[in-house]
């Protein structure tokens, strides 16, 4: 504050010295009269915000004219956040946290005020709940929720009230300009729209020396802080999600920016950078500086991964062999080579049972063999009962002599209703137990080869072995992408999910047609007009889907809904692909699954 007075009094000594040379820069006539008005301000600044924050975190959130959320009046996405809070407030013993949003901000921040766990709140942008996966709020939430048990919260609250002082004259000139930027939608325009934002601009432009130095002190006190809290949320959560987090605002369009009037004063509040990324002096460090820190390999990893896409698999390994940077190495499963073709004919059961899908509970109640019972209580036994079960739906009436698994097994599996076979699956999936990781990739492997063993693959034998890939902590981390950058994989997958249907041929190519318009551009539908018969890697397309934004892929899904099982049965394949979907991209899938089932009784009758 005294180096401001100072700057500025020093500004208006250089002007009175224009006029006047007998009186000196530093002291002159003006300076006393500068003093006190000077000093009115900030003190009368810093009062106005002790009184405003009287009520805590709740007092910002109204200054920043955010909306808060409750569960009656919630959105899915608002939802979720409610949920993690209170998962999170429970899990360290504290009290539950108002939560606020910031209804037009599209940047993915958040930040966190307060001075007791009573009055402490959490306030999310807008674009953190439209754009951030569950995984990744979870990593926001951690790390305003380490904040609070570090007593950083409180801190930032007292700063934000300590430089209130420095700050306000500027907010008065941001404020006053905008009234001179209507909305285009307003037909009346305010005759003095050019003077508000001359004025308010002089205003601000008089109150940037404060905003200056506050943002030089905030830089040289609370720089490094920001790699302590990564570090900390990371250990606090034990989980990657503050590294998707970061990862999702890395490839963000609008980052992290807040663009109110306030953003300045709450920046040293915020997860990330509130500020435009080209100011000077920002508090928080760059996502890429915050990624390395994390994770030094990260971002190579990454851009060796884009690589993959326009280069071999052979070359690729040999660039992996050559990385010498950190023992800490992402060494992900690869699926076997060759790859194989997109399966156009789909496997399923006779079409009596097909258009029949059982409910999911009942189907887990349903009577087993007791063979398939005691296989089910060992870790060997269920990966035996998952062989058996992929075998039979590859080959069907025909069984491999040499196959290394009991016929025993097999048979049981084959006189009981073929429905039950996905449930069982899933079963034996949860029973894997805790494997090394060399046999659990030799496993995987095994079940790879056999999906695919007469050279094609399904969608739902892809989704079966994504299922045991998350069991055995093998599933590849997805990186954030865009839809621009994705659409060849969401045609693959559209054209692997057709393919699961029982409709005929030309009906489907109708409906490709139907769903392709929504995603692509005329230009674009011309270059995927024919289905591909290239080699697909379904895992790989699948990784790849679910790292775009929360919003496509729900699109995506919703689009397969509409055009798939809008106007007929669903078949118990189709129901469990549906379902299989759901969970790799990211969303709970049992209320969809029951809607579902709901509306195929109504076709059935």
């Amino acid at each position: 504050m005294l180096l401001t007075i100072f700057i500025l009094n020093t500004i208006l000594g250089l002007l009175v010295f224009y006029f006047d040379q007998s009186q000196s820069i530093f002291w002159h006539s003006l300076s006393p009269y500068l003093m006190v008005l000077l000093v009115s301000i900030i003190g009368w600044s810093v009062l106005y915000e002790l009184y405003v924050f009287r009520a805590g975190g709740h007092s910002l959130a109204k200054q920043l004219r955010a909306r808060r959320l409750n569960k009656l009046e919630s959105t899915p996405e608002e939802h979720t956040a409610l949920e993690l809070v209170e998962r999170l407030a429970q899990r360290f013993f504290i009290e539950v946290p108002a939560v606020y949003v910031l209804p037009d901000e599209i940047g993915v921040n958040a930040l966190t005020a307060g001075f007791y766990t009573k009055n402490t709140v959490i306030i999310l942008t807008w674009g953190a709940l439209q754009n951030l996966d569950e995984t990744e709020l979870y990593g926001l939430l951690a790390h305003e929720f380490n904040q609070i048990l570090t007593g950083e919260a409180t801190e930032n609250t007292r700063l934000k009230i300590l430089y209130s002082g420095l700050t306000t004259f500027s907010q008065w000139g941001s404020k006053i300009a905008k009234q001179g930027f209507k909305h285009a939608s307003v037909q009346s325009r305010h005759k003095f729209e050019t003077a508000f934002v001359v004025v308010g601009g002089l205003i601000w432009l008089t109150g940037s020396m404060g905003v200056l130095n506050t943002r030089l002190i905030k830089y040289l006190t609370l720089r490094g802080r920001t790699f302590d809290n990564d570090y900390q949320t990371k250990q606090l959560s034990a989980h990657q999600a503050n590294i998707q987090t970061l990862l999702r605002i890395y490839v963000h369009h609008a980052g992290s920016q807040i663009h109110s009037e306030y953003s300045e004063a709450i920046a040293h509040m915020c997860f990330a950078n509130s500020l435009g990324p080209q100011s000077w002096l920002n508090i928080h460090p760059s996502i890429e500086a915050r990624l390395y820190e994390l994770n030094p390999t990260l971002l190579q990893d990454l851009q060796l991964e884009n690589l993959t896409k326009i280069s071999s698999k052979t070359w690729l390994s040999l660039m992996h062999a050559l990385d010498e940077s950190s023992g800490e190495s992402y060494n992900p499963w690869l699926a076997p080579q060759p790859l194989p073709l997109l399966r156009l004919s789909p496997i399923s059961f006779a079409i009596k049972d097909a258009i029949k899908p059982l409910n999911s509970d009942i189907r887990k109640q349903m009577q087993r063999p007791e063979l398939i019972v005691r296989a089910l209580q060992t870790s060997s036994g269920s990966r035996e009962v998952m062989v058996a079960i992929l075998m039979i739906r590859q080959y069907r009436e025909f069984i491999p002599t040499g196959a290394e698994v009991s016929r025993a097994i097999i048979d049981a599996l084959l006189n009981i209703d073929g429905r039950l076979h996905i449930q069982i699956f899933h079963d034996a999936c949860e029973n894997l137990g805790n494997i090394p990781a060399t046999i659990s990739r030799q496993f995987l492997t095994k079940l790879a080869k056999i999906i695919q063993e007469d050279g094609e693959i399904g969608l739902l034998d892809a989704l079966l072995l994504e299922r045991v890939k998350a069991q055995l902590n093998l599933l590849p981390m997805h990186t954030p992408s865009s839809l621009e950058n994705a659409k060849p994989q969401i045609v693959r997958l559209i054209d692997a999910l057709l393919h699961v249907q029982q409709i005929n041929s030309v009906n489907q190519m109708d409906v490709r047609d139907q769903i392709l318009k929504k995603v692509l551009s005329e230009e674009e539908l011309e270059l995927y007009e024919v289905i591909s018969d290239e080699p697909i890697d379904l895992g790989e397309i699948l990784n790849d889907i679910s790292g775009l934004l929360l919003r496509d892929r729900l699109s995506i899904l919703g689009m397969a809904e509409i055009c798939l099982w809008n106007d007929r049965i669903i078949t118990q394949d189709e129901l469990d692909v549906l379902a299989l979907l759901y969970w790799r991209l990211g969303f709970e899938h049992r209320q969809i699954v029951d809607e579902m089932q709901k509306k195929n009784s109504m076709m059935i009758i």
